[in-house]
């Protein structure tokens, strides 16, 4: 059960970081990206489907 969680969370942050990445907020290449949480990655994605 444990790798089902961790796969899951991983994939849940590969498609934030992908999807910050197509909004142009991000180049591919930035170590910062890859190093925040799950949580802050939903974050700054929610900011591109409602900026305020």
């Amino acid at each position: 059960m444990k790798n089902h969680l961790r796969k899951a969370v991983e994939s849940m942050r590969e498609h934030y970081i992908q999807k910050l990445i197509d909004a142009g907020m991000y180049q591919s290449t930035d170590e910062t990206l890859h190093s925040l949480t799950l949580t802050e990655l939903e974050t700054l994605a929610s900011r591109i489907d409602h900026p305020q």
